[in-house]
């Protein structure tokens, strides 16, 4: 149930809140009782949803993260900071290496340094990846493995991870909380093309048909309403059970093979088929275990794969995405 936020009402900070999973992490927030102040620079051109924009507890201001002082600025003010802002994906990553390591590593340390300094905020909550654990397809990984990242995109996140899990020696607030998320996937106001869910719906739901290369390597999956849930039970928690901790976000029954993945795509795409190459997979290869949210936090995702497929199919064949093959639709 929405708890409208007053103006007592604890403040969130969250960076990137215009993104693909921003928009909901701030609807979330924002149901939860919590005000929010979303910085985003608007890369993609993006533009609040109607309910944030039509929420008194909400206020956007355009920036970038890498602005020593509006970071400084803004963060006097939160209660919680969420660090969703960065460049997402390999290509993105690696069109520009050096302003990658700006964005994604040092811009997110200068954060909690200037959070450090003012000591307003309690807790600071990082959006990572699952992709962190890399190529390995065996027994399902729990947060204490080890990672290898393949991508410059996952490597600045585990060593992002590594820098704001440790305490600063001076001590004080804020404690940091890691979120890996599982490969988020679902219909969202900035919606993404470029992520595996969401571009196979559109070719089966418009084409009529897809390829899926090679299929055997697994992979877990998360809607994004429901990763969005995560950030707000983090922020809500009791602080002792999220300081300082890692957590998988997922769900154990949504570690998929893409051949499985395919052919529910197919199914839920009447008229449709799908197509298996022998060409080279993705290297992200692995499956993820998530007792640890769940036990720890009480965490379910609600919406269910066939659910989130369906969703998107109906958009698009609708009409209601115009241009589902825009550039303005993917990140690189």
């Amino acid at each position: 149930m929405d708890r409208p936020a007053g103006p007592e009402s604890p403040l969130a900070l969250v960076t990137g809140g215009l993104g693909y999973i921003g928009q909901a992490v701030c609807e979330s927030l924002l149901a939860g009782g919590f005000r929010v102040t979303c910085l985003d620079s608007l890369l993609h051109g993006q533009s609040p949803s109607d309910r944030l924009a039509g929420s008194p507890g909400f206020r956007l201001v355009r920036g970038d993260i890498r602005d020593c002082s509006l970071v400084a600025d803004l963060a006097r003010e939160p209660d919680v900071i969420i660090h969703l802002a960065a460049l997402v994906g390999e290509a993105a990553c690696d069109r520009d290496p050096g302003e990658t390591l700006q964005v994604n590593l040092l811009a997110p340390v200068m954060l909690r340094e200037a959070a450090l300094h003012f000591g307003r905020a309690e807790r600071l909550i990082l959006a990572s990846t699952d992709s962190c654990y890399g190529k390995r397809p065996g027994e399902p990984l729990r947060e204490g493995s080890t990672l290898k990242p393949l991508s410059l995109y996952a490597e600045l996140k585990a060593r992002l991870e590594s820098r704001l899990l440790q305490p600063p020696a001076e001590g004080g607030a804020p404690a940091t909380t890691v979120l890996r998320l599982a490969t988020v996937y679902g219909l969202a106001p900035r919606m993404r093309f470029d992520l595996a869910v969401n571009a196979l719906t559109r070719e089966a739901a418009l084409k009529g048909s897809f390829t899926v290369f090679s299929g055997e390597q697994w992979r877990p999956l998360v809607h994004v309403r429901d990763a969005a849930a995560a950030f707000l039970l983090a922020a809500a928690a009791p602080l002792s059970k999220v300081a300082g901790e890692v957590f998988n976000v997922g769900a154990n029954d949504l570690n998929i093979q893409f051949k499985d993945l395919g052919s529910l795509i197919a199914s839920l795409c009447p008229g449709s088929s799908m197509t298996v190459s022998p060409g080279e997979p993705d290297l992200r290869d692995y499956r993820v275990d998530f007792s640890k949210i769940r036990d720890v936090l009480g965490y379910k995702p609600q919406v269910s794969l066939e659910g989130g497929i369906s969703e998107i199919r109906d958009a698009l064949q609708a009409g209601q995405i115009l241009d589902p093959y825009s550039p303005g639709w993917r990140n690189a």
